[in-house]
């Protein structure tokens, strides 16, 4: 289990200090502080929040795999799960779940994740909080999260772009996967975005020690037309990729009409080809051209000719273009 221990200072920074054990004094005490958890196992993960009183079920069961957003609001906790992009593949979501007690943050998630590593630098000296507190601090995460979703749609758009690029230049290099692969990407982003919403939304609404909607209220309502305008943004992209995906059909279906159009030119050619060499290949005694001095190669020049002729009718009509 890995475990970062952050300080909100006076001047709305954090500032990293040790680590120390979970105390009910973080239900009360003035000393506002984020916890960081990254962790797999639920033993220890027991073991740390034990000493909070918090039901180790409820977090096992919000902390494990599954991609939809939670909220519970209690008296004095709030807890959130956030589905987020994961770091280890551009086509899975992983969760981060926020645990919120009046002075204290605790952010716990299973695998690295960079976007809250990256806030934690930033709000070590470049930025700052609202205000000296959690709830300025939860705000920050979820537009974190939120930021992350936008990344990965830039990315995301990024890829269908080349992919348009590829389909007008050269559209055999292009395989059904390579498609499939960034509608699954835009599918994930979607979803994260539409839980981001409605975590943001239930948040101007909230009645909690644990969160104070007043300091906050500008900050979710911006973020909230953010996220608002980048789903509509995503659902143009998503049409884009319905859009290419028909596209590539099409060129599936033009690649194997003309695998047809040849292989119907070569029957059409053969065909009279194959009468020649059938008539003359019955087994009569009587056939006149069988004694004939030239008869093999006049035969031969005349299916050469047939063949010749064939091929000329089929170009002048279009069929090789």
């Amino acid at each position: 289990m890995k475990i970062r221990s952050f300080q909100i200072t006076d001047a709305r920074f954090i500032k990293e200090v040790p680590v120390e054990l979970g105390s009910p004094a973080w239900f009360e005490d003035p000393v506002h502080r984020w916890i960081d958890i990254e962790t797999t196992d639920a033993e220890e993960l027991d073991a740390y929040l034990g000493p909070l009183k918090i039901d180790p079920a409820m977090v096992r069961a919000r902390i494990g795999p599954g991609a939809d957003s939670f909220f519970e609001v209690l008296e004095n906790l709030l807890l959130i799960r956030i589905p987020t992009q994961s770091a280890q593949s551009d086509t899975e979501l992983t969760n981060i779940v926020l645990l919120c007690l009046p002075t204290t943050l605790l952010t716990i998630h299973r695998e690295p994740l960079p976007a809250i590593a990256g806030l934690a630098l930033r709000l070590s000296g470049r930025i700052h909080l609202k205000t000296a507190t959690t709830s300025a601090l939860i705000y920050q995460v979820i537009a974190r999260l939120a930021g992350e979703n936008f990344f990965a749609f830039a990315a995301c758009r990024g890829r269908h772009d080349a992919l348009s690029s590829r389909m007008i230049e050269n559209p055999d290099s292009i395989e059904p996967e390579d498609l499939f692969t960034v509608r699954r990407q835009i599918t994930n982003i979607g979803d994260a975005n539409e839980d981001h919403a409605f975590c943001v939304d239930v948040l101007q609404k909230v009645e909690s020690d644990s969160f104070c909607v007043g300091d906050q209220i500008e900050h979710l309502k911006d973020l909230d037309r953010s996220i608002e305008r980048h789903q509509r943004s995503m659902d143009r992209l998503e049409e884009n990729i319905k859009d290419l995906y028909q596209q590539f059909l099409l060129t599936i279906q033009d690649r194997t009409g003309n695998r047809l159009k040849i292989l119907t030119i070569l029957s059409a050619v053969f065909l009279p080809l194959t009468l020649i060499a059938g008539i003359y290949g019955m087994n009569f005694e009587n056939m006149p051209e069988l004694g004939t001095r030239y008869g093999y190669y006049a035969i031969l020049g005349f299916m050469a000719l047939v063949g010749i002729g064939m091929l000329a009718f089929f170009y002048k009509k279009g069929w090789f273009d």
